[in-house]
């Protein structure tokens, strides 16, 4: 009968000592806390002059794309000739076009001097 109370005090021990050490873990865990992500003074400067040279990019963004409007509202004042011009470029970008396109160019050219 006494060998059947010691196991259960002992076992009643464990479990005590087993809630014991989960409950430590679990107080712990509260205590523990992330790494703040709150800026500290130098990150606000650093950020703002982020800010600063972001904003004076954006000035020279602005000045690049009202440059581009421009020179799209010159375009389509003379749209054959942009295209021509456009041509041109792809042309001598690419020269290792196939003979068919050559073809067409020379079927061009006849057609032109046919017809002048």
């Amino acid at each position: 009968m006494q060998s059947i109370f010691t196991n259960f005090k002992q076992n009643l021990q464990r479990k005590v000592l087993l809630l014991a050490a989960i409950a430590l873990l679990l107080v712990s865990g509260l205590f523990v806390s992330e790494p703040s992500y709150a800026a500290t003074p130098n990150q606000k400067l650093i950020q703002q002059e982020q800010m600063d040279k972001n904003s004076q990019v954006g000035t020279v963004d602005v000045e690049q794309r009202e440059q581009a409007y421009e020179e799209q509202v010159k375009a389509a004042k003379d749209i054959d000739k942009t295209y021509e011009d456009n041509l041109k470029e792809f042309k001598k970008s690419h020269p290792e076009e196939n003979i068919v396109n050559k073809a067409v160019e020379g079927a061009k050219e006849a057609v032109e001097k046919v017809t002048k």
